[in-house]
């Protein structure tokens, strides 16, 4: 191998990596598209029958937590079932696992494509779980525009509804 020539090769290198176009895209005015698999915010379904929250009080979701993100407080009815009275889930502690979505034994949860999780206050992490039926249906408002990213054969079914 000749004196300089890894020099050269180098320099070759930094020269092919200029020329390139720049893969920045300006955020805010632009969204770079998602891939199908990414692990976004947790959502909650809507009751089709009651409108409200999907979720029954069991806890699951709270006891499958590792970070201790969910709180789900409930009370009895007169007839003797539960009623949740709140349900909060810390964002900004949440690591994505979706154990309390593997854990629900109603589906109330879903996965969701959000990821837009940026605020002034760490308390505005802190959602409801009206907040997290809002998330869900925007996210299902967007399923068209993300289907095209998922490749050739496959369902998004395949990837965020369990049968």
């Amino acid at each position: 191998m000749p004196l300089g020539s890894g020099i050269l090769k180098g320099l070759l290198t930094v020269l092919q990596v200029g020329v390139r176009k720049p893969a920045t895209v300006m955020y805010p005015e632009q969204i770079r598209d998602i891939a199908y698999r990414f692990r976004g915010q947790v959502g909650m379904r809507r009751d089709e029958l009651t409108g409200g929250m999907t979720c029954v009080g069991c806890g699951l979701c709270e006891t499958a937590c590792p970070n201790d993100v969910i709180r789900v407080d409930t009370s009895e009815r007169a007839d003797g079932t539960r009623k949740v009275d709140r349900y909060l889930f810390d964002v900004g502690r949440c690591v994505f696992c979706y154990f309390c979505i593997e854990a629900c034994p109603v589906d109330a949860l879903q996965r969701t494509h959000d990821f837009h999780l940026v605020t002034e206050d760490r308390r505005g992490l802190v959602i409801t779980g009206e907040k997290m039926i809002e998330i869900w249906e925007h996210d299902l408002a967007n399923r068209a525009r993300e289907e095209q990213n998922l490749g050739p054969g496959v369902k998004m079914a395949d990837w965020f509804e369990r049968g």
